[in-house]
């Protein structure tokens, strides 16, 4: 069994130090042996943002995965998004790929997010990426029993999501995929839990956790997610631990809760 901590859109500048501090208790208790990151660390890239997100993270006990979302790019400082858009989120030197010793599950983070782009809302995702692609070519290489992709976007907008998610790339990432299957994608984003199959993506199993502890709890409250992963019954299992009187308490989420993985 192997057990890992799922967390997404912290977004330091606007993260509440209560939640901060009761998410490393709960995740010195679990002790995974890994936990990522899907985006959104800072609130609006800035360097004191990300300051207390490095002083954070070092208080984690336990291998960080990570990759950066759209709040991780300078927000307010467009010639910066154009020259170095993730510069700031780089230097924290987060790892960006991870396998369990007994070769169970093989983890890649990639980068979803764009400094700008050629449409309106630049804060979407591109699955078209070069790092993206590679990020999937790697896993397509592993013998690891569960692959795992990191993302920060969706592919689609889960049903019954109040923040969109629309990347492009898409039709890239789908002949890419077809030669290099996935177990599961993680993502951030939309501030809430959802597990379902995307469409979009021939029916690859996308899992989202809340906010984990942004004021912007999109009425789905502050948490994270668990995932542990089986090694005789080829099944992930997942349970969303949500905030509640000055800790996180796990709550069992039958109906979106159990992943079987074929084959």
């Amino acid at each position: 069994m192997t057990t890992l901590v799922h967390i997404s859109d912290v977004h330091f500048g606007d993260a509440d130090s209560a939640k901060l501090d009761a998410a490393l208790r709960a995740i010195e208790a679990i002790q995974p042996a890994c936990v990522l990151i899907t985006g959104d660390l800072t609130q609006e890239g800035k360097l004191s943002e990300f300051a207390q997100a490095d002083t954070w993270l070092n208080k984690v006990k336990a291998p960080i995965v990570s990759c950066p979302g759209n709040h991780d790019t300078p927000m307010f400082n467009l010639a910066l998004r154009f020259a170095d858009p993730f510069g700031r989120y780089n230097r924290l030197g987060l790892r960006t790929t991870w396998q369990s010793s007994d070769n169970l599950v093989h983890i890649e983070a990639a980068n979803s997010a764009r400094g700008l782009q050629g449409r309106m809302d630049w804060s979407q995702g591109d699955y078209g990426q070069s790092g993206v692609i590679e990020a999937l070519d790697k896993l397509g290489g592993s013998r690891a029993q569960y692959k795992v992709l990191v993302l920060h976007h969706p592919p689609q907008t889960p049903e019954g999501a109040s923040v969109m998610s629309m990347p492009s790339g898409l039709n890239r990432f789908l002949k890419r995929l077809a030669l290099n299957p996935l177990d599961l994608l993680l993502c951030g984003h939309v501030h809430a839990a959802f597990d379902f199959p995307a469409p979009v993506l021939a029916g690859v199993r996308v899992m989202t956790v809340p906010s984990l502890a942004s004021s912007r709890e999109r009425g789905f409250g502050s948490g994270f997610g668990v995932l542990r992963f089986g090694a005789d019954n080829s099944t992930i299992a997942r349970s969303i631990w949500r905030y509640h009187d000055g800790s996180f308490k796990e709550v069992i989420e039958p109906s979106k809760g159990i992943l079987h993985i074929a084959g």
